[in-house]
């Protein structure tokens, strides 16, 4: 046992740090997506908004922009502050004479690796809520007629093809998809599927952030490429584009490949009314 405040006092902030700045890569993602990417849209009104529409679209673009910068200026000052704490507490741990180098060399680096798995499994523990059902993939999911008979039978479900870096999708899980299910939240014969590719750990915490309510499978490349082209009826060449939206109705079949969006308010309205109206 390595009996020094110092060194203790160095460790825990040199993995303090870690944890710290680990977080920085992630809000910049963040600010890229919900600043950057947000920004374009609008100026561009890609998703034909009035004036009056955009002026909230705005508004929470600098709120995210402000709220964002800070974390990232916050998180960058504490680490550097943690990383120069702990360099001086090292300094005064050697000054104390300790000749071993081992010993406290091993401890650091495996505490160091602690911390860094700690905050790597807090990205990764989300496992689902009550609202957030997330479905783990079987041999069987070869077909979302399969997924349908094991999960929807006798619902109409409206499918979502997303993917975790795809912008427009993130866009209508912020803005679109809550006040689209807030319209047909007492409808117990809708369901919504939600299908998506990417990186399994930015997955995870996406859904926790936008609160997407549903039933949820992750796939990796191949898997989701062949369910895509699968159930749009395409060929082994078709190019994935996202968010790709379907509908099934209440016997199981498919008969949205093109499904409007959530944006697209009154034709995804006219759509669902259609079928959930068929017995």
């Amino acid at each position: 046992m390595i009996k020094s405040k110092y060194f203790w006092l160095g460790t825990i902030l040199l993995a303090l740090a870690a944890m710290v700045l680990m977080d920085i890569p992630k809000h910049y993602m963040d600010w890229t997506r919900e600043v950057h990417d947000r920004t374009i849209e609008t100026v561009f009104n890609q998703y034909h908004l009035s004036e009056k529409e955009k002026g909230p679209v705005i508004q929470e673009i600098l709120d995210s922009n402000k709220t964002l910068m800070a974390n990232m200026y916050l998180k960058g000052f504490a680490g550097a502050a943690f990383i120069f704490l702990s360099i001086y507490f090292f300094v005064q741990y050697r000054k104390q004479g300790f000749t071993t180098f081992w010993k406290p060399f091993g401890v650091a680096a495996f505490l160091l690796a602690c911390s860094i798995g700690l905050k790597a499994y807090s990205w990764y523990s989300f496992t689902g809520s009550d609202k957030i059902k997330l479905l783990a993939h079987s041999p069987m999911d070869t077909s979302l007629i399969n997924i349908y008979n094991a999960n929807f039978k006798g619902k109409v479900v409206y499918v979502d093809f997303w993917g975790t870096t795809c912008g427009p999708c993130l866009n209508e899980f912020r803005t679109f998809t809550k006040p689209l299910k807030a319209k047909y939240h007492d409808r117990q014969d809708l369901a919504y599927l939600y299908i998506c590719g990417g990186h399994e750990m930015v997955w995870r915490q996406q859904l926790q952030k936008f609160d997407v309510a549903g039933m949820h499978l992750f796939l990796g490349e191949p898997a989701y490429s062949k369910l895509f082209s699968k159930s749009i009826r395409g060929s082994k060449d078709t190019l994935i584009a996202m968010p790709r939206y379907l509908i099934i109705d209440k016997h199981g079949k498919i008969v949205e490949t093109d499904a409007p969006r959530p944006s697209d308010k009154d034709s995804i309205s006219a759509k669902l009314d259609k079928y959930l109206a068929e017995k």
